[in-house]
């Protein structure tokens, strides 16, 4: 569905290539938004499960196939300068910034003693450290544009099981949120955090069907979530029709949290 409630807005979304970030950079892009789609690479991540057969780059299908349009930054979010020019070539590309989602995320699966340190830092690098650092540059056009910071945590940021750098990780996603909500509200930008439950995407390879059957028991609907279910509510919480939602940390997981935080 198109609507364009965000013709002419320019968004940041980052880890866009695949799975969520895919999904809420294309839902954009069909509201009529100029979409920067920041990923290490341009091409999507094929799954086991999920996404078996996308081939097409998300800038590209925004570009060819919604109102809005599209350029792709390579960008490693861990790595401050690589976002400093993110930041730059986004306002050399469309003059500003008013929307900025923090998506970019990977897991990578482990106890404490299976983790590596190499592994540890380079999951808060990415999870949490790349959050900071996309907002840290991006904070002073958003505050021009009056708009809208969007993090992407997990349920995991109230429970663990996960690993301890994942759980640790969208913890702070959450926190930094209510910091940033603190920070930006007098100059009227709104900050949420969407916390997804289990959302088909090619993130969910590590599983096997035993431990997606219990994903499906701890569920309270009977299906597992959509991409497009987390780009509805991102795509909602960066609109005018959201504007009084700020320092929210919403969850979009089926039920999940309900009998288990």
């Amino acid at each position: 569905m198109s609507s364009e409630r965000h013709a002419d807005r320019t968004v940041i979304v980052t880890g866009a290539s695949s799975g969520i970030g895919r999904r809420i950079a294309q839902q954009f892009g069909q509201d009529g938004a100029n979409v920067v789609c920041a990923s290490r690479s341009n091409e999507p991540h094929q799954g086991e499960y999920y996404d078996t057969d996308v081939s097409v780059p998300t800038e590209q299908y925004i570009r060819e196939e919604t109102p809005g349009d599209a350029i792709f930054v390579s960008t490693d979010v861990s790595d401050p300068d690589q976002v400093e020019d993110l930041i730059e070539d986004t306002v050399d590309e469309y003059d500003r910034i008013d929307v900025l989602v923090n998506n970019a995320g990977i897991s990578i699966v482990g106890d404490s003693q299976s983790t590596s340190i190499e592994e540890w830092n380079r999951m808060i690098g990415v999870d949490l450290d790349g959050t900071f650092f996309c907002s840290k540059f991006a904070v002073p056009y958003i505050k021009d544009s009056a708009g809208a910071i969007i993090n992407i945590a997990s349920v995991n940021a109230t429970e663990g099981g996960s690993g301890p750098a994942y759980a640790a990780a969208n913890a702070g996603q959450v926190n930094l949120t209510r910091d940033l909500a603190v920070e930006l509200g007098p100059h009227d930008v709104n900050v949420n955090c969407v916390s997804p439950g289990y959302i088909k995407t090619p993130i969910q390879d590590y599983q096997d069907e035993e431990t997606i059957q219990i994903s499906r028991e701890q569920t309270l609907l009977p299906e597992l979530g959509e991409p497009q279910e987390v780009a509805d509510v991102v795509t909602f919480l960066a609109s005018d029709e959201a504007s009084y939602i700020h320092g929210a940390d919403i969850y979009v997981d089926g039920g999940w949290a309900a009998h288990r935080v």
